[in-house]
């Protein structure tokens, strides 16, 4: 009996906190990399570790930290006893790790695109990836443990270009969810239309279209976009119909580089905001249709303000095209109608009018022509007839030969 008491004493030594939550005889087992889970939100990482486990491997759960920052409140997880099993959730927002207490990494790498898509345009293209992760304070005291260590390792990808497409006038502008096991930044993106340059008054198209030469304002923003990122328009272009990664058939508004005739950057790549305006045209396979359609497209990426003001310097480099799936997400806000180009009807009224005036003139002067000319004929007839009548008479009273 004294030998069971003993061994019951030592087991709660070795698991303080073993009673402390309701745990299943399931969770009785080594702690594992599936004891972790990860939400890569667009402001916030937020990180699962089974509670039970980690109670039975003989640790007090709140003692487990971010990046070994075992003496920072912030840095420590909260129990939540709500789910099955109970988990300690660990919260890292995302920003630049000078202001992180948690000292997470933050590094932008360079990725080699695949040959299609719609990056094919560039030789490469980028993301930030965080790491970090969760651990125990080291077991610095006793020659033996029957404990071992902790340590969770995470990470989160977050592609930095995408793709804006499909982007109609008649919506201000839309949102997409996020990736949830990548993570992703696509959902603090948006492509808003207006008729003003000031970007205060949303585009309202008229059922008859747009007028040609008419200025569109379109403008793309980063609403609640963690970390020190910027916007930088790397390609806008139209297109008659929905987008499709493999039709030729684009008018391109702007590159970095290179900006239509018709098309004014107005904000790029210096802010959150990026802004540019166009005149409103059609396209000419539209030309029997009363109303042309555009679809407005963006191809933009996130970057480092210094990234940014480097790319814009740097336009004028060779860049080939490829791009990578998986990277680009769509928004979709259109099409815009621009009216066709036809006739006044007023004017084509005032014009049949006038052309039955001249008919009716032409025929009034032929009926006049034409009774001169009866009354002429008329006036020979009757003097060639007086002529004759007075020869016969005159023939008719000489004398007769006997």
């Amino acid at each position: 009996m004294l030998w069971w008491l003993c061994v019951s004493v030592l087991f709660v030594a070795l698991q303080p906190s073993l009673c402390v939550y309701n745990c299943s005889s399931l969770y009785n087992r080594v702690p594992s990399n599936n004891d972790l889970t990860v939400v890569c939100g667009i402001s916030v990482i937020t990180l699962n570790v089974n509670l039970c486990t980690a109670q039975w491997a003989g640790f007090d759960p709140s003692g487990l930290a971010l990046n070994s920052e075992h003496n920072n409140t912030l840095c420590k997880g909260s129990i939540d006893t709500s789910v099955n099993p109970p988990v300690i959730r660990f919260q890292m927002p995302i920003n630049d790790s000078y202001a992180n207490p948690c000292r997470q990494s933050l590094q932008i790498v360079n990725e080699a695109p695949s040959s299609s898509g719609p990056f094919s345009q560039f030789s490469t293209i980028q993301s930030v990836i965080i790491t970090g992760y969760i651990d125990t304070p080291s077991s610095l005291t006793g020659f033996i443990s029957y404990s071992t260590d902790l340590y969770y390792h995470f990470s989160c990808r977050y592609p930095l270009e995408y793709l804006l497409n499909n982007t109609k006038i008649v919506a201000s502008s839309v949102s997409v969810a996020a990736n949830d096991k990548n993570g992703s930044f696509v959902d603090t993106l948006s492509m808003s239309v207006y008729n003003d340059s000031n970007f205060s008054y949303p585009l309202v198209v008229p059922p008859s279209g747009l007028q040609l030469r008419t200025n569109v304002f379109v403008e793309i923003k980063a609403v609640n976009l963690s970390g020190n990122f910027y916007i930088l328009l790397d390609h806008c272009f139209a297109t008659p119909t929905l987008y499709n990664s493999s039709s030729t058939e684009q008018h391109d508004f702007f590159t970095i580089c290179k900006v239509d005739s018709h098309t004014t950057v107005v904000q790029n790549g210096n802010s959150k905001t990026s802004r540019f305006s166009f005149e409103a045209f059609r396209f000419v396979e539209h030309r029997d249709q009363d109303r042309s359609t555009i679809y407005i497209h963006c191809i933009l990426k996130l970057c480092e303000p210094d990234q940014c003001k480097s790319f814009m310097n740097n336009c004028n480099s060779k860049r080939k095209r490829a791009a990578e799936p998986g990277n680009e997400a769509t928004v979709s806000v259109g099409p815009i109608y621009t009216a066709a180009q036809r006739p006044d009807p007023s004017v084509s009224a005032n014009v049949g009018g006038a052309a039955q005036s001249e008919k009716g003139q032409d025929k009034m002067t032929g009926a006049v022509v034409g009774a001169v000319f009866a009354t002429a004929a008329a006036v020979l007839l009757v003097v060639a007839g007086w002529f004759v009548l007075k020869k016969v008479h005159w023939i008719s009273g000489l004398p007769h030969l006997k």
